[in-house]
């Protein structure tokens, strides 16, 4: 018996050719994962091949139709989400299973807060972006789903010297893309090579307008990044070596858009924060719902950091990464340090006593 596969497979530019492959895709879908066929009967049930019912089950998941969630049990999960807004105060966190590998692990966290802006975004919404890994991999996961017209913004220059899916302007227009919204780019450097340069740019119209945008987002989508001599800020070519080592002798543990912090999320700015094109951390204060987002299983003082520091409000994380932030808090507690802003109040200092 012969198949459907003479014919070339149907282009998607076209909205007829798009209804039908959408119809096709659902449907070995759904035999497949509802009624648990395997795809070998998919294939005779449907008279295609077992190769292209493979082919149209991995696109179905990239367009969105299908979303496949582990989720992490509540026995294990809850508790940690809930010690973390306690220990923070934190709005909301979102933990997802640990993966085996490191683009698995930063795919599962992308999938989770690409969920929360799918729940969180509607029509008029401002999202101000940020850069990097974690945060260029969210638009791979919105899927498909009815046009909102959100903008999203660059909060912070890009870079020629790192891939496009990591700069600010590419996620912006990607996520806008994804949406059905629209993007504005900030056409200039993350850091500036002097503090006159940085003052030059910031004062250009363009560069000053999409700023004043970004300040007033409600929400901003923001990674997490660290002080170590192969951080992004150095593969960009924004910091040297020598650069970064003086930040952390200054007690550099991680950035948030630049704006560096120790441990106890107060600023570290000799001599780099007056290069920063972006928004500051007094703005980033401001937006009612800052989203960071980090996969890497190292990063867990740059977390503690950047959760101290009162920007942060909501974090999507894995399992492992949350405890190993909240074990970190711990023994800089029992240690004597380790204060905590609010993003509603002043400072509280956690007891130096063990709890």
């Amino acid at each position: 018996m012969g198949t459907h596969d003479d014919a070339p497979e149907p282009a998607l530019g076209r909205p007829p050719d798009l209804e039908r492959d959408v119809e096709l895709m659902t449907r070995v879908a759904s035999q497949y994962y509802l009624e648990g066929m395997t795809q070998e009967a998919v294939a005779r049930s449907l008279r295609l091949s077992r190769p292209k019912v493979g082919r149209l089950l991995e696109r179905a998941r990239r367009v969105g139709i299908v979303e496949i969630t582990v989720n992490v049990p509540p026995d294990l999960g809850l508790q940690v989400e809930a010690d973390l807004i306690s220990e923070f105060g934190l709005d909301r966190v979102l933990l997802v299973h640990d993966q085996s590998d490191e683009s698995g692990q930063r795919a599962s966290v992308a999938r989770a807060a690409a969920g929360f802006l799918k729940r969180q975004l509607g029509d008029g919404d401002l999202v101000a972006l940020g850069m990097g890994r974690n945060v260029g991999a969210v638009p791979d996961f919105v899927g498909t789903l009815p046009a909102r017209t959100a903008t999203f913004v660059s909060a912070i220059g890009g870079s020629p010297l790192v891939d496009t899916g990591v700069n600010p302007n590419e996620i912006c227009r990607r996520l806008a893309e994804a949406f059905g919204g629209s993007a504005q780019v900030l056409y200039a450097p993350a850091y500036a090579e002097t503090p006159e340069m940085r003052e030059a740019f910031m004062s250009h119209e363009g560069v000053r307008d999409v700023l004043e945008r970004a300040r007033a987002a409600g929400v901003a989508l923001i990674g997490i990044g660290d002080a170590r001599d192969d951080s992004a800020v150095v593969r960009m070519g924004c910091f040297s070596v020598s650069e970064m080592r003086r930040l952390r002798d200054h007690g550099a543990v991680g950035d948030i858009l630049g704006s560096f912090f120790d441990a106890d999320g107060r600023a570290v700015v000799e001599g780099m924060g007056d290069r920063v094109v972006a928004i500051d951390r007094a703005d980033l204060e401001r937006i009612p719902c800052v989203v960071a987002v980090s996969s890497e299983r190292d990063k867990g003082d740059a977390i503690l950091g950047a959760l101290r520091s009162g920007m942060v409000n909501v974090l999507v994380t894995t399992l492992a990464t949350a405890r190993t932030v909240l074990d970190l808090s711990a023994r800089t507690r029992r240690a004597g340090v380790g204060q905590v802003t609010s993003r509603s109040g002043p400072a509280v200092m956690r007891s130096s006593s063990p709890p």
